[in-house]
C-alpha cells in the first residue's frame, strides 16, 4: 500500500470510523472513535465484526491505512481515542511518549497472549488498563501450527514440495516424530496444548518450566527436567516461552551444542528466544538436524540457503477460529473497562490501586456475539 499523509489517514480514519462517516455506529458524523482497531490481523476480519460492533455503543474506527502506520501518523491516530486494539504494525506502540500525551487513552487491549514489548510501566503510572486475550481457542490454534512445523521440518515436506516445482522427482529421507522424545521449553497455555497432542504420537514429554502445573504433569506424564538435560536427550525441542530478560539468547551457541546431531528446534515463540547466527551454524555445522521458525529472524539471510531451515512468517495465530475468538476477546476487555468494568483478562492489575483515567460519556454496551 502507499504511503499515506496524515491528513489523507485523518479523511480515510472518517469514513472507516463508527458513527464518524457511515462504517460504523453509535455517536454523531464528525466525532472522533473512541476504540481504534490497530492490530492487522484483527483488520483481516474486520468486514465479519461490523455489524456487532455497530451495535456495541462506541464509535470505532478500523481503517487499511493502519496496516502502514508511519511513526508520524501515531498522534493524529491516537487523539482522542480512549481504547486501542493492539499490536499495531508499529509493534512498540504506544510509547512512553505517547501514553503521556494522550491524556483520552483508557485501556489497551492486547489481541494477543504476549505483552513484553509494550512499557508496562509507564500504562500503569498513567492509570491505563492493559489487558490481553488468551482464548483457547487462540492458544489450540498455535499448537496446531507447532505440530505442522515439526512434521513439515522432520519429514522434509516443504523441500519437496520446493523440489517437486522445480521438476526434481528424487525423494530424500526423513525421520518419524512417533514413539520420539518431545522436549518442550515452557509448560504455560500453548506448551500444554502441545503436550496434549504428544499423546496421539505415544512420544515421551520431557518439559522445563519454572512454574508447572503439577496436576497436569502428573495426568500427562511429563517429566521435568532442566533445560540442559532437555536439550540432550529431546528429539525434538519445541519452545514456548515468553520474551524476558531470562529467556532472551536462552537458546544459544552452548545450548545448541547441548542438543543431539538427529534433533530439531521449533521456534514458535519469540525471535529473540534463539541467537540466529548461532542456529545457522548449528545447521551448517551439523550440530542438529533442522529447524521450523514461525518467527524468523529480522535478518535470515545466513538461514536462507539451508535445505533443513523450514520458515513461515509468524502464522501461529493465523487460523480464523482463533483470530475472530481472540478478536472478541479483545473488543469485549477493552468495552468493558469503557463502561467502567474490571475486566478478568488485565496484565496490570496494580492499576486498579491508582487513579485510573477518568471515563468519558458511554452508552450502554453489550458483549459480542459468541
Amino acid at each position: 500500500m502507499n504511503r499515506r499523509s496524515p491528513d489523507d489517514l485523518r479523511t480515510a480514519e472518517g469514513r472507516a470510523a463508527g458513527g464518524a462517516g457511515g462504517a460504523g455506529g453509535g455517536g454523531n458524523r464528525g466525532e472522533r472513535p473512541r476504540l481504534v482497531i490497530l492490530n492487522p490481523t484483527c483488520l483481516d476480519v474486520i468486514d465479519a465484526h461490523r455489524d456487532d460492533l455497530d451495535a456495541r455503543g462506541v464509535r470505532w474506527a478500523a481503517d487499511p491505512a493502519f496496516r502502514s502506520l508511519q511513526p508520524d501518523q501515531v498522534d493524529q491516530v491516537l487523539a482522542g481515542a480512549e481504547a486501542l486494539i493492539l499490536p499495531s504494525a508499529l509493534r512498540s506502540i504506544p510509547l512512553a511518549e505517547h501514553m503521556e500525551r494522550h491524556p483520552s487513552l483508557r485501556v489497551l487491549s492486547i489481541a494477543a497472549i504476549g505483552f513484553e514489548w509494550l512499557d508496562l510501566e509507564t500504562a500503569t503510572r498513567c492509570g491505563i488498563v492493559v489487558t490481553h486475550a488468551p482464548v483457547r481457542e487462540g492458544v489450540e490454534v498455535v499448537a496446531d501450527m507447532t505440530w505442522g512445523l515439526m512434521l513439515a521440518v522432520a519429514r522434509q515436506i516443504p523441500l519437496h514440495d520446493r523440489q517437486f516445482r522445480e521438476g526434481r522427482r528424487d525423494r530424500g529421507m526423513g525421520v518419524s516424530v512417533w514413539g520420539k522424545t518431545l522436549g518442550i521449553v515452557g509448560l504455560g497455555r500453548i506448551g500444554r496444548a502441545v503436550a496434549r497432542r504428544a499423546a496421539g504420537f505415544e512420544m515421551r514429554v520431557l518439559a522445563s518450566e519454572p512454574r508447572p502445573d503439577p496436576q497436569f504433569v502428573r495426568e500427562h506424564r511429563i517429566e521435568l527436567v532442566g533445560l540442559e538435560a532437555l536439550l540432550r536427550r529431546s528429539d525434538l525441542v519445541t519452545l514456548h516461552v515468553s520474551l524476558d530478560a531470562r529467556t532472551r539468547g536462552m537458546i544459544g551457541e552452548r545450548e545448541l551444542a547441548w542438543m543431539k546431531p538427529t534433533a530439531y528446534l521449533i521456534n514458535a515463540a519469540r525471535t529473540e528466544v534463539v541467537d540466529a547466527e548461532a542456529l545457522a551454524a548449528a545447521l551448517a555445522g551439523g550440530g542438529i538436524a533442522g529447524a521450523a521458525l514461525d518467527v524468523p529472524p529480522p535478518r535470515p539471510e545466513p538461514l536462507l540457503g539451508l535445505p533443513n531451515v523450514v520458515f513461515t512468517p509468524h502464522l501461529g495465530n493465523r487460523a480464523i477460529e482463533g483470530v475472530h475468538a481472540v478478536f472478541r476477546c479483545a473488543v469485549d476487555n477493552a468495552l468493558a473497562v469503557l463502561e467502567g468494568r474490571r475486566p478478568e483478562l488485565v496484565v496490570n492489575p496494580e492499576v486498579y490501586g491508582l487513579p485510573l483515567r477518568a471515563p468519558g460519556p458511554c452508552g450502554s454496551l453489550r458483549s459480542l456475539k459468541t
